[in-house]
């Protein structure tokens, strides 16, 4: 119809344009001039309430649904109907051994270590902060001293809230909005002129309260501070008018204090003022507030889980919502594990501050939020993370007349621009190497870099066990590449050992290379029959070196030993005569894909002298390294890797890497080996 008015705008000008075409279409006004009137100024008041009509009406649309909801308010709202709570800050927690010295003569046997007690930091960039034990402990005397040993201390102020129950009020606030709510401890007196309390407890199984429960609940409010409250004499017990209710909790600062790892104690201990405090693992999983989005995604799972751990979902909602210090997890059954290992499932967790749990993490995670929730069928098992690390030569060409920046700075620009792809695109378990989007990056970091190049080696770190002899298989679980002179496979730093003479050696292991084309192995085509002795093999081909035995048993040619694997063969053939018998056959399987390593060491003058030359194996197809028989003396010590720590470096056979499971891909920063960049101006 001509002169209908359309309403599927919500454009501020699409509206009143809309209007204007409206009234245009009315014989009352088709000669009038809507711009240059007072009516304009009328059309631009309907058009305005119509657009924030419009938007209210949009904006009541999206926060009814936990999916498209903007504001926290509404957020936290549609969670509580998911019988979900966000977690609130979480201070960080150490471990510490606390030892208390009394005077001499001092006759008590027992001491008591009270919940609450406050011990403060170390300076961490100028602020030192308060933390508090979150338990009781008791240890008897022992060598004149009181031991307190692996006790959990976290960051906090301790806050003491008293209300006192009037006109049967049920709710109760907490004026901040800093709770560590695993913190809060709740308490019923029964008045001001009778003291005895009664203990309650954080109401977790709804199935299992009755009217007498003593249990209370809490919820984030809309001001972003925290409700307690109890049951109404229906599910939990309700307090009396004139009962006092306690309330303790720790006021945290979150991430703030993580990494902090020497104490001193604030107050004296039972009226003991000789402690000393030593740090047995620095602070960690402290972590501010559950964002909009970490509950958005987060409800719905713990909504389908209700607190118990069965599925691989289960366990990944509970363990991020309860351990905020995980940064990345991986989760698979046991029948999908490499051998399966039925009834049990394996959880692989990386660490928001370090490359790995320490192993008090590790059992606090298991005993606090797993063996909780698992049900009894299931053994839940922590794998460590499984880290490749990533050594990047990036050359970049750049245009400098593009620019009024110096070489030093591009090489800055370029150094961020890396470390953004890392940040972004690795250090998770679901993360792969990809060149061409670390090409982007580099390309981005300036209109004067015209292109980039790069060359990534992968980098795995083996323990080495001194004074022993083993073999050291390093697993990279992707295909690697077939080095040449200036691209094969090396190790840092230098491993003593002994030589063929017995003489100690620092040795470095590489690839030999040539060596993936001899020959692999020598497949019986026909036995033969009527041998007396092992025929002679004669392997011929466009390659040298190659030599090999054969074995025979009941005058059948039953297997061929590969003595020297020979190189530069792409074709062989394989002549079984001699031994007396005769129609033996076989066939040559070329080395395509593996590889040989060797020892060896520099003398004074610089020369390579080689000590093994088969003193492991690659296979670059499995992505496999094998050291054999290493008798490690010691490991040459360095500024930049641990203790007896090896690298094995090579490059992969594709510009694109991933990792199954429990492997992550990550480029160690604090290595200044791991990204190095070359600015060629054109």
């Amino acid at each position: 119809m001509a002169g209908a008015l359309r309403i599927s705008e919500l454009d501020f000008n699409t509206i009143k344009e809309n209007l204007k075409t409206y009234l245009r279409n009315q014989s009352e006004f088709s000669d009038y001039d809507f711009d240059g009137s007072g009516l304009s100024v009328l059309l631009d008041i309907l058009a305005y309430n119509t657009h924030y009509m419009g938007y209210y009406l949009n904006m009541i649309g999206n926060e009814m649904f936990l999916d498209t909801a903007q504001i926290r308010n509404s957020v936290l709202s549609l969670s509580k109907l998911t019988n979900y709570v966000p977690r609130s800050r979480t201070g960080a927690v150490a471990t510490v051994n606390v030892v208390v010295t009394p005077p001499n003569g001092d006759t008590e046997t027992a001491l008591v270590l009270p919940k609450f007690t406050r011990f403060i930091s170390e300076a961490i960039d100028g602020v030192n902060y308060t933390f508090s034990t979150t338990e009781t402990y008791i240890v008897s005397k022992s060598g004149g001293k009181f031991t307190f040993n692996n006790v959990a201390i976290k960051q906090g102020e301790t806050s003491n809230l008293f209300y006192t129950v009037v006109n049967s009020n049920r709710k109760f606030l907490l004026p901040s909005a800093n709770v560590d709510t695993k913190t809060i401890t709740v308490s019923i007196q029964e008045s001001s002129a009778n003291t005895s309390t009664q203990s309650y407890a954080l109401a977790e199984d709804i199935t299992e309260i009755t009217a007498n429960s003593t249990v209370f609940f809490f919820e984030e409010n809309l001001d972003e501070n925290y409700m307690i409250y109890f049951g109404d004499n229906v599910l939990g017990k309700q307090p009396a008018n004139g009962n006092i209710v306690i309330i303790k909790y720790l006021d945290t600062l979150g991430s703030a204090a993580n990494k902090a790892n020497v104490f001193t104690n604030i107050e004296n201990i039972a009226g003991y003022s000789n402690v000393a405090v030593s740090s047995l693992t620095a602070a960690a999983a402290g972590a501010d507030k559950e964002t909009i989005e970490q509950i958005r995604f987060r409800a719905p799972i713990h909504y389908t889980s209700q607190n118990r751990a069965v599925t691989i979902s289960d366990f990944e909602s509970l363990l991020l919502k309860d351990y905020p210090n995980i940064s990345s997890i991986s989760i698979w059954p046991g029948d999908e594990n490499d051998p399966p290992i039925y009834g049990k499932i394996f959880i692989s967790l990386k660490p928001i501050s370090n490359y790995e749990f320490t192993t008090t993490e590790k059992q606090r995670i298991v005993n606090d939020i797993i063996s909780k929730r698992s049900v009894v069928s299931i053994f839940p098992e922590i794998v460590e993370p499984n880290y490749t690390y990533l050594l990047l030569r990036i050359s970049v060409n750049w245009k400098p007349n593009l620019t009024d920046l110096n070489e030093s700075q591009i090489n800055s620009l370029v150094r961020a621009a890396v470390e953004d792809y890392v940040d972004s695109e690795l250090s998770t378990f679901e993360s792969a190497y990809r060149e061409s989007v670390l090409h982007n990056y580099v390309d981005r970091a300036h209109q004067s870099i015209l292109s980039s190049e790069a060359t990534a080696f992968l980098q795995k770190r083996i323990t080495l066990v001194p004074n022993s002899r083993q073999n050291y298989i390093i697993n990279f679980d992707t295909k690697l590449h077939r080095g040449g002179l200036t691209e094969a496979m090396y190790t840092y730093p230098s491993v003593k050992t002994y030589d063929t003479f017995n003489l100690e050696r620092d040795v470095y292991f590489e690839e030999v290379t040539g060596s993936f084309t001899g020959i692999d192995s020598i497949k019986i085509e026909d036995p033969g029959v009527n041998y007396v002795v092992p025929p002679t093999v004669t392997i011929t081909g466009d390659g040298t070196g190659a030599t090999a035995r054969a074995r025979i048993v009941n005058g059948r040619v039953n297997s061929i030993d590969i003595l020297t694997r020979g190189q530069n063969y792409t074709r062989a053939t394989v002549a079984l005569t001699g031994g007396g018998g005769f129609g033996a056959t076989a066939a040559a399987s070329l080395q395509f894909r593996n590889g040989i390593l060797q020892s060896f060491y520099f003398k004074e003058d610089g020369q390579k002298v080689i000590v093994d030359s088969e003193a492991g194996t690659i296979d670059y197809d499995v992505g496999k390294i094998t050291l054999k028989n290493l008798y490690t003396i010691s490991v040459e010590e360095n500024d930049i890797y641990e203790q007896n720590i090896l690298t094995v470096n090579i490059k992969p056979d594709s510009d694109i890497v991933r990792q199954a499971r429990n492997g992550i891909i990550d480029v160690d920063l604090a290595d200044v080996s791991s990204i190095q960049i070359e600015i060629d101006p054109e």
